[in-house]
């Protein structure tokens, strides 16, 4: 299955240059830091865009698909970065 990827214009800049092993491979090392997977996609002139993708557990993906709960969850770890926490005694719930 084919999927085309139509994407705004971004500018890239030129980062490293790799060499192409003898088996068509190419190593990304640190580039790719935290990704699990790539998609790759090719453009009509053969410009390849790599993007770097993570897997996501399918237990947690309802969260990702829920932008209320995403957002409570987001708000909440904010406001606890910033120190804005209290106490809460579950026997009172």
């Amino acid at each position: 299955m084919t999927t085309t990827h139509k994407r705004a214009y971004e500018e890239f800049v030129e980062v490293e240059t790799r060499t192409v092993e003898g088996r068509n491979r190419v190593t990304f090392g640190s580039l790719l830091e935290g990704a699990t997977r790539v998609r790759l996609s090719k453009s009509s002139s053969g410009e390849i865009l790599v993007q770097p993708l993570v897997e996501i557990p399918t237990q947690e993906l309802w969260l990702y698909q829920n932008r209320e709960a995403l957002k409570a969850v987001r708000t909440g770890l904010q406001a606890a970065a910033e120190g804005r926490v209290s106490e809460l005694n579950l026997d009172e719930l």
